[in-house]
């Protein structure tokens, strides 16, 4: 069973990808490493950017549609 330290770090790892490394001979010295991350985790951030991009409406349409089932 996985403790919370473990967890966190595979949660950690998950999102923040791995490493690309740059081809051998690659004459440009790389100062800020990039990752390269998995589908879900990149599905994940475009779900989170857009919710908090767009929350106000989001809540909006969630009420209304909550409150025009909820009348009839």
């Amino acid at each position: 069973m996985l403790d919370f330290a473990q967890l966190r770090k595979k949660t950690k790892r998950w999102w923040q990808g791995e490493l690309e490394q740059l081809p051998s001979g690659y004459p440009i010295l790389r100062i800020v490493p990039q990752y390269r991350r998995h589908w879900t985790a990149r599905a994940l951030s475009a779900l989170v950017a857009f919710y908090l991009r767009h929350w106000p409406w989001l809540w909006g349409v969630a009420i209304a549609i909550t409150l025009g089932i909820w009348k009839r």
